[in-house]
Parts: C-alpha cells; structure tokens; sequence
C-alpha cells in the first residue's frame, strides 16, 4: 500500500480492508497506526539495506567489483523497490522516525558500497566512486522522466571500471594506497 499510495494512504482502515481484518485484529497485532508504521520502517530497513548486504556477502564472490556488480544485479532485479523507495523518501520529508529510518539506510548502504570500492583500490577515489555510485542508483529514479535501469547498471559499470582501471594503474606503478 505504502508503494502505491504513499504513507497518507497506508490508515488502520485501508489496512483492515485490504487483509480483510477487523480493526481490532489490528490494534491487537501493533501499537496503534504509529506502531505499524514503525514496524513498517524497520521493514523496510531490513529488507531494502541489509537484505541485500547480506545476499551479496553469501555468493562466492571475493573481490570488491565482483561484489559492486552483484549488488547492482540484485537490485535492479528487485521491482519492488521501484515504487517504495521514493515513497518512503518523501514521507521521510516531513517524518521524524521515517527520517531516521533513511538516514541509517542511507549510511549502512554507501558505506558498503565505499567498502567495496576500497577494495578494488586504496585511494580517495574508492570513497568517491562508492557515494556516486549510490546517487546514481537513488538520483536516477526522482528525475522526470526517471533513468530507465539499464542505464542506471551502464553508468554504475562504467564507475566500477574506471575504478578498477586505476586500482591496477596505481599497482602497476607502485602508488597504491599513496590517495593520489
């Protein structure tokens, strides 16, 4: 409901409707509407942040572009972000607690995303690359028309292979870890 509606559609009655529950059912599961919309943002942390941390970490995968290019796969794979993300960024735009809830997504995913980046090459440039790769992956679905995914991944490889490219630049010549 959340996805489509946006956080003004998601009430006690709407739910009760929708899971054919009565409203005591509900009351009697959550804290009120502001205990479930709590539990709904730890929801959506989990499942939009960690979840897919998690996913990446488990695969065979050693290597930080390995990883980079397996946590860009899975995502765009997961259509059901499509709608929600930008849904619980706006309520975020007037919601302490959703607020909250972005700020902790926010960091835990760009400092995976750095992490990996580092990975591939000890400079200043990880760090950089790690944050981009995140604004394209949040910025490119609030522009009008929004970035379609495919450009999205092309954009996001391009920054991992760059990035790549000056790991082995500076390995070759002796200046890793120098953050030139």
């Amino acid at each position: 409901m959340l996805a489509e509606t946006g956080i003004s559609g998601v009430t006690i009655d709407a739910l009760s409707r929708r899971l054919g529950l009565t409203k005591g059912s509900f009351y009697h599961h959550f804290k009120g509407l502001h205990g479930y919309r709590a539990d709904l943002l730890q929801h959506f942390e989990k499942r939009e942040s960690q979840a897919f941390i998690d996913l990446v970490e488990a695969l065979p995968v050693d290597d930080g572009a390995g990883k980079l290019r397996a946590l860009i796969e899975a995502a765009v794979a997961d259509e059901a972000s499509v709608n929600l993300e930008p849904r619980v960024r706006i309520w975020a735009s007037h919601d302490d607690l959703a607020r909250a809830c972005i700020e902790r997504v926010d960091a835990q995913r760009v400092e995976y995303l750095r992490r990996q980046c580092r990975a591939i090459t000890d400079s200043e440039l990880a760090d950089q690359t790690g944050t981009m790769i995140y604004l394209v992956g949040i910025g490119s679905g609030h522009i009008v028309p929004p970035l379609p995914v495919g450009e999205q991944v092309r954009l996001c490889e391009r920054l991992i292979s760059d990035l790549e490219a000056t790991g082995t630049a500076s390995r070759s010549d002796g200046t890793e870890g120098s953050n030139s």
